[in-house]
C-alpha cells in the first residue's frame, strides 16, 4: 500500500514538473477580428456613458426647451459673442468638470455629410472654431431621427494627449419641441487600450 501511494505522489509530482516546463507553454490565442462590443469593459463603459449623456440631457431638458431655445439663438447669431452662448457655455464647462468627461459640447446637423460644433465646453483657448464641422457617424443620426440618447460603438484615440475616449450624445429639444441640439460628451476609457488589435 505505501508503494502504490509513492508511486503515485511521484506520478503527480513529475506531471507538474513537466506541465510547468517551458515547452508546455501554451501561445494564447489571437484574434485579429475580435468585435470590440464583446470586450466586457466596453459595454460597461457603454452603460456608463450612456447613463452619464442621459442625466445631463434630462437637466437640460428639464427647463421646458430653454436650453434649446437659447442654443437656436447662438445659431442664429452665427458666433459665441452673446450672452447666450457665455450662459450655455458656462453650463457645459460645468458638466465637463463634474462628471470628468474630456470634452462636452454641442452640435448641429450641418446638412450633407457633416455636424457642425457650436458651443464648446472647454477653456477659450482650447475651443474648436465656431461651427467646426466633424463626419457624421451613424450613433450621431440616430440621435437626430429618434429623439434618444444613443452611444457611439466604437472608441478613439485622442489626438491631443487625452488618451482613449467614447463618445454619447443626447438630444436637447426648444419650447416648439423641436431638436435644438445634441450634446456631446467624451469620455475617457482608458481600460479599453489593454486590448491590442483592435481598430478604434
Amino acid at each position: 500500500m505505501k508503494k502504490a501511494l509513492l508511486l503515485l505522489v511521484l506520478v503527480l509530482a513529475l506531471g507538474l514538473v513537466v506541465g510547468c516546463g517551458e515547452d508546455a507553454a501554451v501561445d494564447d490565442p489571437v484574434n485579429d477580428e475580435l468585435d470590440p462590443m464583446d470586450i466586457p469593459e466596453n459595454v460597461a463603459a457603454m452603460e456608463n456613458i450612456l447613463a452619464i449623456v442621459t442625466e445631463l440631457g434630462e437637466r437640460l431638458n428639464a427647463a421646458d426647451g430653454y436650453y434649446g431655445d437659447l442654443h437656436d439663438v447662438i445659431v442664429a447669431n452665427g458666433n459665441r459673442q452673446g450672452p447666450e452662448h457665455l450662459e450655455l457655455w458656462e453650463i457645459l464647462y460645468d458638466m465637463r468638470i463634474e462628471t470628468g468627461s474630456t470634452y462636452v459640447y454641442s452640435f448641429i446637423d450641418g446638412g450633407g455629410d457633416y455636424n457642425e460644433i457650436i458651443v464648446d465646453g472647454l477653456d477659450p483657448e482650447d475651443m474648436d472654431p465656431f461651427g467646426y464641422e466633424y463626419e457624421k457617424e451613424p450613433w450621431t443620426v440616430e440621435a437626430f431621427a429618434t429623439g434618444q440618447p444613443t452611444v457611439a460603438e466604437d472608441a478613439w484615440m485622442d489626438e491631443y494627449g487625452e488618451g482613449l475616449q467614447k463618445s454619447g450624445f443626447a438630444p436637447i429639444f426648444n419650447s416648439d419641441g423641436e431638436i435644438s441640439f445634441l450634446l456631446g460628451v467624451d469620455y475617457p476609457v482608458p481600460e479599453l487600450e489593454q486590448y491590442e488589435g483592435i481598430l478604434w
